[in-house]
């Protein structure tokens, strides 16, 4: 369970954040959230695929790490995680963005804030990255936090444009994949989409040069170049199985 509070230098003071990363700090995960300004960089290692959020239906990108829920097939023996490229959304663990309301002549108005999660087992008074300075003040470690919050809320703010484009075009198709488990039975991972190459390839001169100026043109040629990982991680899977 999740033990979301607001960060302050005084409840606090003592807590560190443990960033190395593996299956003993919650990165036994089967996928992550990511954003278009990643995805240069995410599909060196991860497929890149989009799925429905289960709750609000809107569209999302995710770097795929496994098939099942928990499974993560770039875990070593050791059940250590090593990336070329940690997603942002993984980056601002334990910490998360909240709205705390201030009121300005009697008008309120949202602030952004942050909050952190007291149960998660990345939280440490021994080991890890110390969130305040021993005076108060907020360390480096924190101050990279809250820029990858902002970086985090800013994206969320113009993912839902980057998807209705994507639509406008009919360039989303969904694709599910399959493999077989260790007693020789059929598994089917449904759910997913990619980006329609036939599509993409008839779009007109004038669709693709709004692609290219609303800066989605990159972002589409990273998704299909990542599909080249699904296989790698299925030859995984079935080396573990």
């Amino acid at each position: 369970m999740a033990n979301h509070v607001l960060l302050d230098n005084i409840s606090h003071k003592d807590l560190k954040v443990i960033t190395t990363r593996g299956a003993n700090w919650g990165d036994n995960i089967s996928c992550a959230t990511v954003f278009p300004s990643e995805f240069a960089k995410v599909q060196a290692n991860q497929p890149i695929v989009f799925r429905k959020h289960p709750q609000t239906g809107q569209f999302e990108a995710l770097a795929l790490f496994g098939f099942e829920n928990g499974e993560n097939l770039l875990l070593n023996e050791q059940g250590e995680l090593q990336l070329s490229y940690l997603p942002l959304s993984m980056q601002r663990q334990p910490f998360l963005i909240g709205q705390q309301t201030q009121y300005n002549n009697g008008i309120p108005e949202q602030s952004l804030v942050v909050h952190i999660d007291l149960d998660s087992p990345r939280i440490s008074t021994h080991d890890g990255e110390a969130i305040f300075l021993e005076h108060g003040g907020n360390s480096e470690y924190l101050n990279h936090i809250a820029q990858v919050l902002n970086a985090l809320h800013q994206e969320h703010q113009t993912i839902n444009q980057f998807f209705e484009r994507l639509l406008s075009v009919n360039l989303l198709e969904a694709f599910s994949i399959e493999y077989a488990d260790k007693n020789g039975e059929k598994v089917t991972v449904s759910g997913f989409y990619t980006i329609n190459q036939q599509i993409l390839n008839g779009l007109t001169a004038e669709q693709l040069k709004q692609l290219q100026q609303q800066g989605d043109l990159q972002a589409i040629y990273m998704v299909l170049a990542s599909m080249e990982h699904i296989p790698h991680l299925l030859n995984k899977k079935w080396a573990q199985q």
